[in-house]
């Protein structure tokens, strides 16, 4: 599973990039914050977590950061 760590997928109006990935109960779990894009100046980028399931489809077609 880490090697979705960089990729970016959407969901909704926002971007993210996964930052971390755990497995927890059974479940996997992935930590993501938004793109550098969507980010002001005055605000840290805002984290999210997202079960694996259900965003597996957007990360399979988002792209991996370089």
């Amino acid at each position: 599973m880490q090697d979705i760590l960089g990729r970016t997928f959407s969901v909704g109006d926002g971007e993210y990039r996964v930052v971390d990935v755990r497995q927890l109960s059974g479940e996997v779990m992935v930590y993501a914050e938004q793109t550098a894009e969507e980010v002001t100046e005055d605000r840290r980028p805002r984290r999210a977590a997202f079960h694996y399931g259900d965003i597996a489809a957007r990360l399979e077609s988002g792209n991996r950061a370089g």
